[in-house]
């Protein structure tokens, strides 16, 4: 948007005549953070014009103002305005433009020059509907909303012919996607129709709720010829009391017979796991009762959350708060387990040979080139720039500090083992 009005993107250290902020606040962390850069943006461009939009200028718009250092606070609904601000230069005081959620956050704001043209995320869902007890979002993104699909497939189209390779479909609620449409759809058909297309592109589902992820989809992903084998799955707590005050309508019974089911159908399926620590209640009990499960299931990989106090939630006035210090220690631990589960997901596909898109960058560390599997390791193989934002077959050939190393298999080489089988 802001390209087709003439504007031209400069880098962050370089000197630039309008800084964006688009903030988060799913945590009190986040909301420290773009305080602290607001005010660097305005000691590094004292006459420049500031902008700061997202969730955390929904939420708490009056918190931002009081930094004194900012033109505009834009709601997440206001974002088309940022043009309008923009022209109107600097004020003499934060204005705010924070509009509730009547009309709807508007998802027409496409990708029309992706950065990145070997992956790109494809937003086509907005919002939420549900009420757990620690998150603040519903109240930063209003009622969920979803992208009709054929806009879903124009977008697809066109992004594909500006040779885009991999789409992220994402959202703040992607289980949500669809009964707000006319007819109503949901994400196993949007998936669905998307894998039907046959496109030239590949495809990852972000992450959905457990209790979302049905029957129907996980046969969906059993064949799937352009869905990656990859899903990553909230899990949030893995003992059932904890889930009961969280408000998460799924039990841990319920998560360890999704995870199996597709292990069982998916082959090769790589499954990430979302765990919170520290929320209201959890004792010793209840946190051993999570690491249990999570060294019980062969899952992929962790991200794990210290729990936050978001005011206005639930979750801040219930009983049991846990101090800091158990918080750090029960991270640590299961950083621990994280790390074991990378391990042991990677040094199972040692050997094997997997389509890898090479990024349109090399990796900054070890200035090799990078890129996923479809099941989401990466890896890293030597190779010329030509390589860059192909698809190409890599044999992994042992586990690297953040993924796996491997090498360009070549046709020759399949020839070759085509040959010694016969032969054998």
């Amino acid at each position: 948007m802001l390209k087709d009005q003439g504007l031209e993107k400069v880098e962050l250290h370089e000197r630039a005549d309008v800084y964006i902020v688009n903030t988060c606040t799913v945590t009190s962390k986040t909301d420290s953070e773009a305080r602290q850069l607001i005010r660097r943006l305005r000691r590094t461009g004292p006459g420049s014009v500031i902008i700061v939009t997202g969730c955390y200028a929904q939420v708490y718009p009056e918190r931002i103002k009081e930094l004194g250092c900012v033109d505009y606070i834009l709601g997440n609904p206001d974002k088309a305005r940022i043009i309008e601000c923009i022209r109107a230069g600097r004020t003499s005081e934060g204005r705010l433009i924070v509009s509730d959620f009547e009309g709807g956050t508007p998802l027409t704001l496409r990708i029309r020059r992706p950065s990145a043209r070997t992956r790109v995320n494809l937003k086509v869902q907005d919002g939420c509907n549900r009420s757990c007890s620690y998150c603040i979002i519903p109240r930063a993104r209003g009622k969920s909303k979803s992208l009709p699909i054929a806009d879903v497939l124009e977008e697809i189209e066109t992004l594909i012919e500006q040779g885009v390779k991999e789409f992220v479909l994402t959202g703040i609620h992607l289980g949500g996607y669809g009964p707000d449409l006319t007819p109503p759809m949901d994400i196993t058909g949007l998936v669905r129709t998307i894998e039907e297309r046959g496109y030239p592109a590949r495809f990852r589902i972000s992450s959905l709720d457990p209790d979302e992820l049905t029957d129907e989809l996980i046969e969906v992903l059993s064949s799937a010829r352009t869905i990656c084998p990859h899903l990553h799955l909230p899990l949030q707590s893995g003992d059932d009391k904890i889930l009961r005050l969280m408000r998460r309508p799924y039990t841990a019974g319920l998560f360890r017979q999704k995870v199996s089911s597709l292990l069982e159908s998916v082959r090769d399926i790589a499954i990430g796991v979302d765990i919170m620590v520290g929320f209201p209640g959890e004792g010793e009990r209840e946190f051993l009762t999570s690491v249990r499960l999570l060294e019980e299931l062969p899952i992929s990989y962790m991200h794990i959350f210290p729990y936050s106090k978001r005011s206005g939630t639930v979750a801040t006035n219930l009983p049991g708060q846990v101090d800091g210090k158990t918080v750090r220690q029960r991270v640590a631990r299961l950083k621990e387990l994280d790390r074991e589960k990378r391990l042991s997901f990677c040094r199972a596909s040692v050997g094997s040979v997997r389509k890898v898109i090479v990024e349109s960058t090399r990796d900054k560390k070890t200035g090799l080139l990078c890129g996923r599997t479809e099941n989401y390791i990466p890896t890293l193989l030597d190779g010329d720039d030509t390589l860059m934002g192909k698809e190409v077959m890599v044999r992994l050939t042992g586990p690297a500090p953040s993924g796996m190393r491997g090498m360009v298999y070549e046709k020759t080489e399949a020839f070759k083992e085509t040959s010694r089988e016969a032969a054998g």
